[in-house]
């Protein structure tokens, strides 16, 4: 089943193609990305703003029933709708530390003495 347009999925990129990738989605349907749906500035280079295999938040901007193709798109999403369907990732509490900041606080505090 196709998707409606202006709905937003999660899908990985399968193959790379020099303006454009396709992407797989887990509801079975695969899209068409193209370079001009990345961004409103000018990309020189696809392959630095996408990468293959990885994950991207994106919205439909087309479909063709009868080619049973979709259109999707990166630069229609906004900050609130990425937030929403982007699992964010466990921060492990080991990798925290601050102990740079604290061997820095009294030369901070000088300074604004």
């Amino acid at each position: 089943m196709l998707p409606k347009v202006g709905s937003i999925h999660q899908g990985t990129v399968a193959a790379m193609f020099p303006n454009y990738a396709i992407m797989v989605f887990p509801d079975g349907f695969t899209g068409l990305l193209h370079i001009s749906e990345l961004s409103d500035r000018f990309i020189r280079n696809f392959a630095g703003y996408v990468k293959f295999g990885n994950i991207y938040t994106v919205k439909v901007i087309a479909v063709d029933e009868e080619k049973k193709s979709v259109r999707v798109s990166l630069k229609k999403i906004n900050a609130s709708d990425r937030a929403k369907y982007t699992k964010n990732a466990p921060i492990n509490p080991e990798y925290i530390d601050f102990t740079s900041l604290k061997a820095k606080l009294p030369d901070w505090i000088k300074e604004e003495q």
